[in-house]
């Protein structure tokens, strides 16, 4: 559900800098090239469990207003106030603001202004933890994509996690395929849109973060700007006018800035693996919600295949780490 405000590489020896990624990324790529002492893994553990939970209330606070505004605009509220935020550092830094930019820069900038649509579209239609653990599925994908891509050769129980992974989906839903599982079709594709934008911004070494950072949120803002405008009308601007809405959506766009910052620092100070784990919190923050704000408690069937998800993931990330102690 976040967006990485780090650059980093893919392919050969990953260097030192590539902790400072989204976290399901992170967890299943990068190497960890230095040793961290307990008190900066205890630190970043609790940064990114933070990061996490700024998420989850992005997520409780973005289901709250389905009914009152279209999900476009809640949307573009949470990409336009990092934007701002972007802005704001590149003056401070001097980092260039890139218009143009490469390939890899543009499938990361749209691949990601896909992923965070589909995010919004998914929980206003799902309860807050079925789109997070959802969404949470992005590690999964990546270790697909860079095996497809031939930049990684996948650990040999990675098959066997994504396939825990998508069984843990099945199980959640045992879906029909009829239009009421679009919108669970619907944050899948999410989650995948979010795998190629990660795997994109690896490729793209030629910026800085915060370059690449104001791309981004620069691209997302026209993108949920421009469709935003077919679904604004005069109950739309009444519902923007009443002070608890706007209020909702200055938070939205502040708790995705502010997880993103805990989880760059979250990266650069620990394990990687450890905040990886660290970041599946975001599914009990989730739950948390759900039943203490809006009813969704979740049935035996449901938390089934959340744990088989959540045990996909860790075991992806586990997975990823032990090449890294081979090659210590």
């Amino acid at each position: 559900m976040a967006s990485a405000i780090q650059s980093y590489g893919v392919g050969g020896a990953l260097k030192e800098r590539t902790m400072q990624l989204h976290p399901d990324v992170s967890s299943r790529i990068v190497c960890a090239m230095r040793t961290h002492s307990p008190r900066d893994n205890r630190t970043a553990a609790l940064q990114m469990v933070g990061a996490v939970f700024c998420i989850a209330t992005l997520a409780a606070l973005a289901h709250g207003l389905r009914n009152d505004l279209p999900w476009q605009i809640i949307a573009c509220a949470r990409s336009a106030v990092t934007l701002a935020v972007a802005l704001v550092l590149l003056c401070w830094t001097g980092a260039p603001l890139v218009i143009r930019g490469n390939t890899a820069l543009w499938v990361r900038s749209l691949f990601g202004s896909m992923g965070l649509l589909l995010t919004f579209y998914s929980v206003s239609r799902l309860p807050v933890t079925d789109t997070i653990v959802l969404f949470a599925t992005t590690p999964i994908w990546i270790t697909l994509i860079l095996a497809l891509l031939g930049e990684a050769r996948p650990a040999p129980g990675a098959w066997l996690h994504i396939l825990l992974a998508v069984g843990g989906v099945w199980v959640m839903y045992r879906p029909t395929f009829d239009a009421a599982a679009l919108p669970l079709l619907l944050a899948l594709a999410g989650a995948v849109a979010i795998a190629v934008a990660m795997v994109g911004l690896s490729l793209s070494r030629d910026y800085p973060h915060v370059s690449i950072v104001a791309h981004f949120t620069g691209t997302a803002t026209l993108v949920t700007l421009a469709l935003s405008v077919p679904v604004f009308n005069a109950g739309t601007f009444a519902a923007l006018a009443v002070p608890r809405n706007a209020a909702a959506l200055l938070a939205i766009g502040t708790a995705g800035t502010v997880s993103q910052l805990l989880m760059t620092a979250a990266y650069r100070r620990g394990n990687a693996t450890l905040v990886a784990l660290a970041g599946l919190t975001q599914i009990i923050f989730g739950a948390v919600y759900d039943i203490a704000l809006f009813g969704h408690t979740p049935d035996a069937w449901k938390a089934l295949g959340m744990g088989m998800i959540a045990l996909g993931i860790a075991l992806n990330v586990l997975q990823g780490r032990r090449p890294n102690a081979e090659s210590a």
